[in-house]
């Protein structure tokens, strides 16, 4: 009776086969890497030109006027130690209670792109804080990486904000009305937010605008803009569309007597204040 004989690898095939998955690991692993961000730029681009739509029906609601970029400080029913910048989910809640803060982009603009207004996070759901971190939503940019030094449990950390810049020159308590807007299609009326203050590129020194006190506030502008994509960035504008940029077409450095400041760099097609002058 005749006996089978069964060939097996050899150690150097072995070698072989490892060493060719190993090569084609290292091919496929960047490329990879480059269409999952590519996929989570889309995302942002949805979230934003809809935060741009959202923008448009509420001022067409609203006698033409905007929405403000954030809860002032002095707002009726702001704790002793209420920052603008960096409000708390209690300030939420406690904003709420009292009827406060309901212009504010993220109160205002939620029942325009079926979403949760903010106090809803903090008033009204059980679980409505860690649903606002964990859950995907309109507000959230899927490639963003929290700063170790802030706590999304305490603050609410926005990874997108309004343009704080827009009345650049205007008195304090002028309100933006969309006669003011010159270029519709260049004016800037959300963009991507700081959360990681070891972010690269970033035209900053780190102790002024690249602070964790500057990181996930509701408004920005080129001292807080992000570069989370590729070292870009993306933009909504006031005609609806969104677009994504590299940082330091955006941005340049400006010497300051702290360091260099992350300015506007002045590009045509970006603009921050309402009647398109490039901020000093």
């Amino acid at each position: 009776m005749k006996t089978e004989k069964y060939s097996a690898f050899t150690l150097i095939e072995l070698l072989v086969v490892i060493a060719i998955i190993a090569v084609l690991a290292a091919l496929l692993l960047p490329a990879l890497a480059r269409a999952k961000e590519a996929s989570h730029q889309v995302v942002c681009l949805n979230n934003l030109k809809q935060w741009a739509i959202a923008e448009t029906g509420y001022v067409d609601d609203n006698k033409q006027v905007y929405t403000a970029t954030k809860i002032p400080a002095g707002t009726p029913c702001a704790s002793g130690g209420y920052n603008e910048d960096n409000p708390t989910w209690a300030d939420m809640s406690d904003f709420y209670q009292c009827g406060q803060g309901q212009s504010a982009w993220f109160n205002a603009l939620a029942p325009y792109v079926a979403s949760h207004p903010l106090w809803w996070y903090a008033a009204v759901e059980n679980n409505g804080i860690y649903s606002y971190n964990n859950d995907k939503s309109i507000y959230k940019c899927p490639t963003a990486v929290l700063d170790q030094d802030l706590n999304p449990n305490i603050r609410v950390i926005f990874e997108f904000g309004q343009n704080s810049k827009a009345l650049d020159g205007y008195p304090t308590n002028e309100l933006l009305k969309s006669s003011m807007v010159l270029h519709p299609a260049a004016f800037v009326m959300f963009a991507e937010v700081r959360v990681l203050s070891t972010e690269v590129p970033f035209y900053g020194d780190g102790t002024g605008s690249g602070n964790s006190n500057n990181l996930g506030s509701p408004q920005v502008y080129s001292t807080r803009l992000s570069s989370r994509h590729t070292a870009g960035s993306v933009i909504g504008f006031n005609d609806a569309h969104a677009k994504y940029y590299k940082y330091s077409y955006v941005c340049t450095n400006e010497a300051t007597d702290t360091g260099a400041k992350s300015a506007d760099a002045g590009p045509s097609d970006i603009n921050w204040s309402c009647d398109g002058h490039p901020i000093p």
